[in-house]
């Protein structure tokens, strides 16, 4: 099974190392990494091209537009040549990392197991504390309940490709500047239902609650904004019924 690492980078040169070492250090060895950076206005992607500099399994893309967190993931799982649609993707934002070298491992594991197409959870904050992620027990109301699909977020490449893109973007036509993770994780979940759908309750995220950058830090309006936008968007249909 192959693993396609997304990592979304925009102006973490202070931490990205740790998270892309996280990475290098993991002992499953099937993967490819793609890291794009997001018009950073630091010395992030500087510090990326030298740090992976040897390692072919890294590649760094240098945005020409912004693209925030869904149109990043889009062009990794959408458009890139050699990303099929049974890879597992796994996303790593550039200020996050991975707690141990056997994360793969468990991810592979889980998908294994059994017919699973989506999997997420659980996340620790870096201070040490337990994350909010909890397991999607009712997918009809997964719009109006309270939203808990969390890091760690993994997913088959054919799911995303079920999306249609104009949902991961606004009523301006750009992709979500924040909380984008809704504009994927509610069709992908609607998408494969509880049948595909595996909880991992492991530790297998750290979220670096102290970066000043975190969406909720930024501008809450505009988080309130787009989850209400989610929340009124259309059901997506189970793959079987639709997409097959």
């Amino acid at each position: 099974m192959k693993i396609i690492v997304g990592v979304t980078l925009y102006n973490s040169g202070d931490v990205v190392e740790k998270t892309l070492g996280s990475i290098m250090s993991q002992t499953y060895k099937n993967f490819v990494c793609y890291i794009t950076d997001d018009l950073s206005t630091d010395n992030s992607a500087d510090i990326v091209e030298n740090f992976i500099k040897g390692d072919d399994r890294f590649h760094l893309i240098r945005n020409i537009e912004k693209r925030y967190q869904g149109g990043n993931y889009d062009l990794i799982c959408r458009d890139t040549e050699g990303v099929d649609d049974e890879d597992v993707f796994i996303e790593v934002d550039g200020d996050d990392w991975l707690p141990d070298s056997k994360v793969f491992e468990r991810v592979v594991n889980h998908y294994e197991s059994g017919d699973i197409w989506i999997a997420n959870g659980t996340f620790r904050y870096s201070d040490g504390r337990k994350g909010f992620s909890q397991p999607v027990t009712n997918i009809n109301n997964l719009r109006k309940g309270v939203y808990t699909a969390s890091h760690l977020r993994t997913w088959k490449i054919f799911l995303w490709r079920g999306i249609k893109q104009k949902d991961l973007k606004d009523d301006k036509n750009n992709f979500w500047e924040t909380t984008g993770d809704l504009s994927f994780m509610y069709p992908m979940l609607e998408m494969s239902g509880l049948e595909h759908y595996k909880f991992m309750t492991e530790i297998n995220y750290i979220y670096n609650e102290q970066n000043p950058l975190n969406d909720h830090k930024v501008n809450m309006s505009k988080v309130n904004y787009y989850v209400n936008y989610a929340n009124k968007k259309e059901k997506y249909v189970t793959y079987e019924k639709k997409y097959k």
